[in-house]
């Protein structure tokens, strides 16, 4: 019965002292990335980084896909017809789904920066020419997809 409850108390403490430094793991970890994100924030707040973000999506989306009602339907934002969605060859949809994004990097906020970023000019070049249309109306295609279809999304870096 003494060993048992020494075994016990010893097994205990262990647990114990395992417990609090898992949690002390987890708050340094929670703590480095909300200072990575307050720093960001500060940086670039959000007001700023959401307009830059609205007036991307107006120059290279909505003024790409305003005249040309074949291709997205009208809304909120441009929202890809399903033909469109099938115009995009596999090759690429596969590089799309691929693709991570972090809302609090300036750069990712950018769907079409990201587009050509990972997919290339010459992949897109080729399927605007395949497919009879400009490259900016090929990358807000491929931006409205991301945008639509991808759900990477990351909160943090």
């Amino acid at each position: 019965m003494d060993i048992t409850s020494i075994v016990g108390t010893i097994s205990g403490i262990l647990s114990l002292i395992t417990l609090i430094y898992l949690i002390a793991i987890w708050k340094g970890k929670v703590d480095n990335q909300l200072g990575s994100i307050s720093q960001s924030m500060q940086k670039y707040p959000p007001e700023e980084t959401s307009l830059m973000a609205k007036t991307l999506w107006d120059i290279y989306v909505v003024d790409a896909l305003r005249n040309r009602s074949d291709l997205a339907e009208r809304g909120s934002s441009f929202k890809l017809k399903k033909e469109v969605e099938e115009l995009i060859p596999d090759q690429i949809k596969s590089l799309l789904d691929c693709i991570s994004r972090n809302p609090h990097n300036r750069e990712e906020v950018a769907t079409g920066y990201l587009v050509v970023k990972h997919i290339g000019l010459d992949l897109i070049g080729n399927m605007a020419r395949e497919k009879d249309l400009t490259l900016q109306e090929s990358i807000a295609i491929l931006s409205c997809y991301l945008e639509v279809h991808c759900d990477n999304v990351h909160p943090t870096a």
